[in-house]
């Protein structure tokens, strides 16, 4: 079969996780490729209407959906017993799984059951001339792009980062099915005692902000990261980094822009102290505006901003903050 498999996330409020809306999409333009059909799966604690309405515009051909409250904190022991069920169901060439932290140890978990392989953190996927996934991520600390492909072993499998690629605005012609399968059946309480001693917090991503602060080497000292902090709160922004300061141990790899971080599509980028290397500027493709301070004149980052300022970050965030502080007492009076 040359079907495509999204395997899709609900996020918080009880509504899908924004990444699954880019699966499904991958998933529609890959099986077009393919000459198959794309389908969903969604394995989730319980449903509502609003969700089944998010389901029903993907586009796909069919969503499978997994009900349990043994679904409701995440196990990729108890989730792959679901994914491994609808995939001997469909037997699909490919499947694509979020690259979140559940879908980075669901996707590896699957796969060891399968026999088969997954490349981990895409950023583009393609079919080539005979059929086959080529999935591309970065290699050697980002360096590189390699394309990796599954030739013999089914289904190929991949995790895709948020971002990666933009979601196309075309039209989306008729309405998704949606199949109740039975999850009561399944192995689902093997690690469901694990699960119950371990509550995850779920992180919010704050590459999904529409207006993000990312800061870089020209920051001095730790310390400092507060003030840029407060910066990104005032603006109700994300705020995250580049390369060096998750290498300096400063902030969490979870919170990097670049090839070997997160790519980000925000509304706004502002950046302080980040000079654009290739690796950086390869994640933020997508911002719609970028603004940049950095006291090199020179820095590559000027040549893609939009609002560039050669200045000293320590300088210029102050000014940013009273300006925000500023704005924000007078909208309370």
């Amino acid at each position: 079969m040359n079907d495509i498999l999204a395997c899709l996330q609900k996020g918080p409020e009880g509504r899908l996780h924004p990444i699954s809306f880019q699966t499904a999409c991958q998933a529609r333009d890959l099986s077009l490729s393919s000459g198959g059909e794309a389908f969903g799966v969604l394995i989730a604690d319980e449903s509502s209407p609003s969700l089944d309405g998010e389901l029903s515009a993907l586009g796909l051909s069919c969503v499978f959906v997994y009900e349990h409250q043994a679904f409701s904190i995440f196990d990729e022991t108890i989730y792959s017993e679901a994914l491994l069920d609808i995939i001997e169901f469909l037997s699909p060439s490919a499947v694509l799984i979020g690259a979140t932290p559940e879908g980075r140890a669901l996707a590896p978990s699957a796969a060891v059951k399968l026999k088969t392989g997954v490349t981990a953190d895409c950023t583009a996927l393609r079919i080539d001339s005979v059929g086959i996934l080529v999935q591309t991520r970065p290699a050697f600390g980002g360096n590189v792009m390699a394309d990796i492909i599954t030739p013999y072993a089914r289904p190929q499998m991949a995790t895709v980062r948020m971002g990666a690629t933009l979601i196309p605005s075309q039209p989306i012609n008729g309405k998704t099915r949606i199949l109740r399968r039975d999850a009561s059946r399944l192995k689902l309480f093997s690690g469901l005692a694990k699960s119950l001693l371990t509550a995850l917090e779920p992180e919010e991503d704050e590459s999904q902000k529409r207006v993000i602060v990312a800061v870089g080497a020209g920051v001095r000292e730790k310390n400092d990261l507060e003030m840029f902090k407060r910066l990104a709160n005032l603006a109700k922004a994300g705020f995250m980094c580049s390369r060096a300061l998750v290498e300096r141990g400063w902030m969490p790899q979870g919170k990097q822009i670049g090839l070997s971080g997160k790519a980000v599509s925000p509304d706004l980028l502002i950046t302080f102290g980040i000079s654009g290397s290739v690796q950086f500027q390869a994640g933020i493709k997508g911002a719609a505006k970028i603004a940049s301070v950095n006291s090199d004149e020179g820095a590559p980052i000027f040549r893609i901003a939009d609002a560039p300022l050669a200045g000293d970050i320590y300088e210029i965030a102050p000014l940013v903050i009273a300006a925000l502080e500023a704005a924000a007492s007078k909208r309370r009076s």
